[in-house]
């Protein structure tokens, strides 16, 4: 089982996005327009939004988890990616978190904690609970 960083990982820079613009079109109807606040608005709109595009775009490349007969492989992806193999045997807990929001579009929170201590948390993923399952019946299945 795969999965991959959720579409929701845009909401954040849509929801500006449209605030913005709905700001930028009151200031202009404004009698006389609010040239300030209509100057604000576009500079956000033109650079702000932008610039959160892309960081969602570039936080979201290459980041998944990928469970397989007695491995977990967990790709974090971002402006500093980095891979890791994990043997089923050394996973001891895997938690799916999810928001409301979250929940309604079927993205979350996956954490992995290991033997050794390390936690592996990676936000906005696709189908948490999925993935949490299959882990947990690969490890039953490894363990007997």
């Amino acid at each position: 089982m795969r999965s991959e960083r959720h579409w929701s990982i845009y909401l954040p820079a849509l929801t500006i996005s449209v605030l913005w613009a709905g700001v930028l079109f009151w200031a202009d109807g404004r009698e006389p327009p609010l040239e300030t606040l209509r100057l604000l608005a576009l500079i956000i709109e033109g650079i702000g939004v932008p610039l959160l595009f892309v960081w969602a775009f570039f936080r979201g490349r290459g980041a998944e988890i990928m469970v397989g007969a007695d491995t977990v492989t967990v790709s974090t992806g971002g402006r500093q990616p980095s891979q890791v193999v994990l043997p089923l045997r050394e996973v001891i807990d895997v938690r799916a978190v999810h928001s409301f929001l979250q929940g309604l579009v079927g993205a979350g929170r996956i954490e992995i904690l290991t033997a050794n201590g390390e936690n592996f948390l990676l936000d906005d993923m696709g189908a948490p609970e999925q993935i949490a399952e299959a882990i947990a019946s690969a490890k039953s299945a490894v363990q007997t």
